[in-house]
């Protein structure tokens, strides 16, 4: 049977999806069950907080060269490695007996989830054809969604029998799961970026690669520049999540069990939203998906920087919650389908060193500013210029001259 019947089989997608869905799971326990170890190892919240510098920081020093590699090797193999290499590291994080060397191991964690996410994206791209793509897409923020709910629920019961290092041999052992899945997908052949020229990784390599994603960004200016839009979105919206804690317990006067609510239910319409969006994708078009979903992210903050009271923060975080799986939808499958999959490693690698930098900075920012100001006021301004550049992403769509780059292939059994 030829790859491309193969693959369009609903295991094979199936499959994916799983192993997809098990190491976010796992990623969700041990986000909760590293933190509470350090804490209690420590004692220290500064401790606590050094986690969050990890992985932007493990991002720019891995994203600069990592793209090089993932489009000359074979994206399954480096996926079941680098899935290896994060069991290893995280089963033994518990009987580390210095922090230093937690950190350092966590530096590596992050290194291989930095290798791992352009990897399955270029995976994906050439083991899902485009037709097939937006659906894929939807169910794999349905199965993301699921693991925010169901993560942090499993963490919750295991740490009321066990210990938190309990929880972090679970995530190893998710790791591994997730790797045994990927054999049994179709090991796809490399396409040849530099034919007859040795693949180990050099500087003259990296520096052409560099020069290789800079032409396609000239070429594909208006591609890049939908994409760095949608990112900027991202990034502003999670400064403001940096400093939600703060919001909803000093200037909302809720308490803790309020803000567990809050999480809770915003959880639940990201899921619902998710379920909806894996529903309709079939028949929405893309480009209403991404800017339109992500226009109605924004009113979900605004409507959380105006709020007063529990009942109205809670409604713009689950109306947050659930369109933003049909705004990152809407994203994967445009960049997917406008980035070639030879080059999707080292263009996916490239802005996300640009964007981890931006990340750390972005965060840093908001909280001196918020420092300075009244927390509501930043909160109202940032959700309005949100609101701003969402209509200016939808905007950008709904041109004349841009409409190429929103056509879907379509099947016989699902033409609009």
């Amino acid at each position: 049977m030829a790859v491309s019947n193969h693959y369009n089989h609903w295991w094979g997608k199936g499959i994916l999806l799983g192993s997809i869905g098990i190491s976010r799971i796992g990623d969700f326990i041990y986000l909760i069950a590293i933190n509470i170890l350090i804490l209690n190892m420590t004692g220290s919240p500064a401790a606590v907080a050094g986690l969050w510098i990890i992985a932007p920081l493990a991002s720019v020093l891995t994203k600069f060269w990592s793209g090089s590699i993932v489009d000359r090797y074979n994206q399954r193999q480096l996926m079941i490695l680098t899935d290896i290499i994060r069991a290893i590291l995280v089963a033994i994080l518990p009987i580390l007996p210095e922090l230093w060397m937690m950190y350092v191991c966590l530096m590596f964690v992050s290194m291989a989830s930095s290798i791992f996410q352009p990897a399955s994206q270029v995976y994906i791209v050439r083991l899902v054809p485009e037709e097939d793509r937006k659906q894929f897409n939807a169910f794999q923020g349905l199965t993301t969604s699921g693991a925010f709910l169901i993560g942090p629920a499993i963490t919750g019961i295991m740490l009321m029998y066990t210990t938190p290092d309990i929880a972090i041999y679970i995530n190893a052992a998710s790791f591994l799961f997730s790797a045994l899945l990927l054999f049994f997908l179709p090991r796809l052949d490399v396409v040849e970026v530099d034919p007859g020229v040795s693949k180990r990784l050099t500087v003259h390599m990296i520096k052409n690669d560099w020069i290789e994603v800079l032409r396609f960004s000239r070429m594909s200016f208006y591609v890049m520049f939908v994409y760095c839009l949608y990112h900027l979105i991202l990034l502003l919206g999670m400064a403001l999540d940096s400093q939600e804690v703060v919001f909803i317990r000093q200037t909302l006067d809720l308490s803790e069990l309020e803000y567990g609510v809050i999480v809770s239910l915003t959880g639940a319409g990201s899921v619902a939203g998710a379920f909806v969006n894996s529903l309709l994708a079939k028949w929405m078009p893309l480009k209403h998906m991404l800017g339109g979903g992500m226009l109605l992210v924004s009113v979900g903050y605004l409507i959380f920087s105006v709020s007063g009271s529990f009942t109205v923060a809670t409604a713009g975080f689950m109306i947050l919650g659930f369109f933003s799986s049909f705004s990152n939808t809407g994203m994967a499958t445009f960049y997917q389908n406008n980035v070639p999959a030879e080059l999707m490693g080292r263009i996916t690698s490239a802005f996300g060193l640009l964007i981890s930098l931006l990340q750390i900075v972005a965060i840093v920012t908001f909280g001196v500013i918020a420092e300075l100001f009244s927390l509501r006021l930043v909160y109202l301004s940032v959700s309005v210029v949100l609101i701003l550049l969402s209509f200016l992403l939808w905007g950008a769509g709904l041109k004349k001259s841009t409409l190429s780059y929103y056509e879907e292939k379509r099947t016989m059994n699902h033409h609009l």
